[in-house]
C-alpha cells in the first residue's frame, strides 16, 4: 500500500498564489503519506520551539503540507503562516511526564501505543485510497481486510471521525463554487469524486462494522433503538399555513433523509439543511441532528408566493442553485425547528 515516489518536491521563488497553494497541497496528498504529514509537522514544531507531540486523533494533513512548504523556503503569504498559527497549537498535544525515582525505565504509555496504532492503519487506508485513484478507480483491496485483526472498538471509532472529515473534503470539493478550488482539484472530474466519496463511505462502514463487533464482544447492554415515532414524538412546526397554501411534510421523512427545504412564516426565511454525512439527518426533542453547518443556510423571500411553488415544483438540479441566486443577505441554520417553520420538501 505504502508508496515511496521519488518526484521533487514543488519549490517557488516567489510568495505563492492561491492557485499554485490549491495545487501544490493536492501534490502532497497525491504523493507523501499520512507518515509523513506527522514527521513534517514535528519537524516545524521543533524548529520554531513548539512543544508537544502530534495529536493523530485530529485532521492534520493540510497544515502539515503548510509546514513542509514553509521548512523548505517556499513563501506561503500572511495567510499561510497564520493559518499554521492557529491550528498547530491545537494539533501539538502537550504530555506531562511523570518521573518515577523507583523505576527510570523508558514506557510507551497505552495512549501512545492507540495513537500509534491509529496512525498505522489511517496510513494504509491513505494509502488504499491512492492505490484505488492510480488503479482507474478498480478497488484492489477492502478498507475491513486493512482493519480485520488490527483495529479494535476505540481505533474504529477515532479512524470512523478522521475518515468523516476526509469525506466532507472531497464532498466540498465537488460542490465547491470556487474557481481557485475547482482548478486546484482539475484532475479529478465529478464522477471520479463520487467514486472517492463512496469508497470513503465503505472505509467509514468498515470501521462501524469493527466498532460494532467490539461492542459485541463486550457484551454490553442492549439499547433499544427509536422508532421514526418515537423520534419525531416532540418535533415542533407549522403544519399548514393557508395564506400560501403550504402544508407541511410528514416529519418522520426527515429521518435518514439527506436535504430538508424549510419556510419560516413568521420571518420569510427558506433555506435547506444539508446532511452531515450518509447517516442523514435525524431528530432529537426539537433539534435537528446531523446536519453540516457549513453548507446548511438560509435567505429571506421577497416574493414568497412566487418562489415557494418553484422549490416545490423543481428537481434536484433547480434546487443545487436556488438559494445562492436569490438576492439576499444569508444566514446560517440553527437545527432548531418551531410552531413557524413549515417543512417544505424532503430529498433522500
Amino acid at each position: 500500500m505504502a508508496r515511496h515516489l521519488k518526484i521533487e518536491e514543488p519549490k517557488f521563488a516567489n510568495e505563492m498564489t492561491t492557485i499554485q497553494l490549491m495545487n501544490t497541497l493536492n501534490w502532497y496528498h497525491q504523493n507523501k503519506e499520512y507518515k509523513d504529514g506527522i514527521s513534517y509537522i514535528q519537524d516545524y514544531a521543533k524548529k520554531n520551539k513548539i512543544p508537544g507531540r502530534v495529536n493523530t486523533s485530529k485532521s492534520i494533513l493540510t497544515l502539515a503540507w503548510v509546514c513542509r512548504l514553509v521548512m523548505n523556503g517556499n513563501n506561503v503569504g500572511e495567510k499561510g503562516i497564520k493559518y499554521i498559527k492557529e491550528y498547530i497549537k491545537d494539533v501539538m498535544q502537550v504530555e506531562v511526564v511523570e518521573i518515577l525515582k523507583v523505576d527510570t525505565t523508558p514506557t510507551i504509555s497505552i495512549q501512545d501505543r492507540m495513537k500509534e496504532k491509529i496512525a498505522e492503519i489511517a496510513g494504509d487506508l491513505e494509502g488504499a485510497i491512492d492505490d484505488y485513484i492510480e488503479s482507474n478507480y478498480v478497488q484492489t483491496s477492502s478498507a475491513f481486510s486493512i482493519m480485520q485483526n488490527r483495529a479494535k472498538g476505540l481505533h474504529a471509532q477515532r479512524l470512523i471521525e478522521q475518515f468523516k472529515k476526509r469525506r466532507v473534503e472531497f464532498d466540498d470539493v465537488l460542490h465547491t463554487k470556487d474557481s481557485d478550488t475547482k482548478e486546484a482539484y482539475s484532475n479529478f472530474t465529478k464522477p471520479q469524486l463520487k467514486k472517492i466519496i463512496a469508497f470513503c463511505d465503505s472505509i467509514i462502514t468498515d470501521a462501524m462494522k469493527i466498532a460494532g463487533e467490539a461492542k459485541v464482544n463486550r457484551k454490553p447492554r442492549k439499547r433499544k433503538l427509536k422508532t421514526a415515532d418515537e423520534l419525531v414524538a416532540k418535533i415542533k412546526y407549522c403544519v399548514e399555513f393557508a395564506e400560501l397554501k403550504l402544508k407541511s411534510v410528514s416529519p418522520k421523512e426527515i429521518i435518514g433523509a439527506m436535504q430538508l427545504w424549510v419556510y419560516n412564516i413568521k420571518t420569510r426565511k427558506m433555506g435547506c439543511y444539508h446532511a452531515e454525512d450518509a447517516g442523514g439527518l435525524s431528530l432529537k426533542g426539537t433539534s435537528l441532528l446531523n446536519f453540516n453547518e457549513t453548507k446548511s443556510i438560509q435567505k429571506r423571500l421577497r416574493k414568497p408566493e412566487v418562489t415557494l411553488p418553484e422549490v416545490l415544483n423543481g428537481g434536484k438540479v433547480y434546487l443545487r442553485n436556488v438559494i445562492e441566486n436569490i438576492r439576499a443577505v444569508e444566514s446560517s441554520l440553527t437545527g432548531r425547528l418551531n410552531d413557524d417553520t413549515i417543512l417544505l420538501k424532503i430529498i433522500k
